[in-house]
């Protein structure tokens, strides 16, 4: 068992929730019952309930790589949404929004580093 050496702000936190929400509906919505999406569908399920209950020192390796996915999805969402167009006051929040998945994707990866 893998566990956060820094725990998550209520912040980052709830951003994850978010990720990890999205990615199950998105399986959800496939209609799929393969082997593999199950697994994955029940990693997500049990690292967002884990995430809710504020639990980070009993996370699988699954559970974070698909958190550290989640994540990685969102920030490309996020940097999408940057154009040169994008006024001073979006690109702030938008800026805000990529440190934080940056700092929380930052905390994960370090729980999952080899020791």
């Amino acid at each position: 068992m893998l566990q956060l050496k820094t725990p998550l702000s209520p912040v980052e936190s709830e951003m994850l929730l978010q990720c990890l929400l999205e990615m199950e509906n998105d399986l959800k919505s496939k209609h799929t019952t393969s082997n593999q999406d199950l697994q994955k569908r029940t990693a997500l399920i049990s690292a967002r309930q884990k995430v809710e209950s504020h639990i980070y020192d009993c996370f699988y390796r699954e559970e974070i790589t698909n958190m550290v996915f989640a994540l990685d999805s969102l920030s490309r969402k996020y940097n999408e949404q940057l154009t040169e167009q994008t006024s001073s006051e979006t690109a702030a929040s938008v800026g805000s929004s990529l440190r934080t998945v940056a700092t929380t994707r930052a905390k994960l990866k370090q729980a999952a580093a080899p020791k």
